[in-house]
Formats: C-alpha cells, structure tokens, sequence
C-alpha cells in the first residue's frame, strides 16, 4: 500500500508534469490547471 502511496506522490506532483500517464490524460490535465487558474 506505500509503495502505491509514494507512486501516486510521484505522478501527481504539481512541480513537475507527470511522465508515466498516457498522454491524453497529460492533455486533460493541462486543461485542468489551465481552468484552475482562470478561476482563481
């Protein structure tokens, strides 16, 4: 269970995008910061 833990910790970090997603999800999660932003 840590071990997925530390897995989820490494894809989701918010300083570095994530590397071993498939790159739509990459694209939705751009998308998703992008409306984050605009809404403040």
């Amino acid at each position: 269970m840590r071990q997925i833990d530390e897995n989820l910790r490494r894809v989701y970090r918010d300083d570095e995008p994530p590397t071993d997603v498939p790159d739509r999800f990459k694209v939705l999660l751009e998308k998703l910061k992008e409306k984050e932003q605009r809404d403040g």
